[in-house]
């Protein structure tokens, strides 16, 4: 399909690439492997293709089941076909942008520890190409065991020096801190620096940066447990005590009767409020 995609739609993709230089940068960080024009002709094909599709499909529903008129079924169809452009185009521009962010925090969590390991295997005299394929063997983390693992393949494979090989890979890394120790060790490299203590200070500076960052996430989840407390816990007491007393009074809110919006508060408000501060949760830990 995304050779097909490809072949039709290739020419009008490769013009877009030019016109979307942060969206290639944001692809070429996401850890796609599709390449970058094939992307973006799927993505075309889909929305080009899918649109008669969605129309025919749609039109008889908007006529059997809707019982509109012809022009107004005709006029929702092609409104329906419109939506679903929208939503592929926007889906397919979105997604490397969510996997770039999603990398970067797993590469972040790990990275201390890699640098850490790095260090160690500085200070026994290792040299760089040994210290990043060591590194990619026993890195747990798959995105930041990819990341080392392009800078083994362009140095074995590619046959790309070593300081350009950490240039590339502090490029295409969607990981701020990643970058800045690509960088520093490639310039540690090319003037022949003291490499156990480059490696040595970068991992005192990474664990000490994520120290802060623990503390920022302990006082975030401080801050969601009290909100828990607050709208999972007294305020639902709170209403349901009012809404029964409202009833015995006879009273009614915005002409609801105090029983109903005690069902909804119930069975929707509550369930919805806990599910929310359970995605807030995972955000905040997804961080660690």
């Amino acid at each position: 399909m995304s050779f097909v995609a490809y072949k039709l739609f290739g020419g009008l993709a490769r013009r877009w690439a030019e016109r979307l230089p942060a969206f290639k940068q944001a692809y070429l960080s996401s850890g796609l492997a599709v390449p970058y024009h094939v992307y973006l002709s799927f993505f075309v094909a889909a929305a080009v293709f899918g649109f008669p599709f969605v129309f025919v499909l749609s039109l008889p529903l908007h006529l059997v089941f809707m019982r509109l008129p012809f022009v107004r079924a005709v006029a929702a169809s092609v409104v329906l076909a419109l939506i679903y452009i929208v939503a592929v185009i926007g889906f397919g521009l979105y997604l490397p942008f969510y996997l770039k962010r999603s990398r970067r925090a797993r590469i972040d969590a790990a990275l201390p520890y890699a640098v850490g390991y790095m260090a160690s295997l500085a200070g026994a005299g290792v040299g760089v190409e040994r210290l990043i394929w060591e590194a990619a063997r026993v890195e747990g983390e798959k995105d930041l065991a990819r990341e080392f693992g392009l800078i083994v393949r362009d140095i074995e494979l590619f046959n790309v020096d070593t300081a350009t090989a950490l240039e590339r890979a502090a490029e295409r890394s969607p990981s701020i801190s990643f970058k800045v120790f690509m960088t520093g060790l490639r310039d540690t490299f090319i003037t022949s620096g003291d490499l156990k203590e480059y490696a040595m200070f970068m991992a005192r500076r990474l664990l000490e940066d994520k120290m802060t960052a623990l503390r920022g996430i302990s006082n975030s989840l401080a801050l969601i447990g009290e909100m828990y407390v607050t709208m999972m816990v007294a305020a639902p007491l709170i209403m349901i005590v009012m809404m029964v007393v409202m009833s015995l009074l006879g009273g009614s809110v915005a002409g609801i009767p105090p029983l109903l919006l005690i069902f909804i508060l119930t069975l929707v408000v509550i369930p919805v409020s806990a599910v929310s501060v359970l995605i807030m949760i995972d955000s905040v830990l997804s961080k660690v």
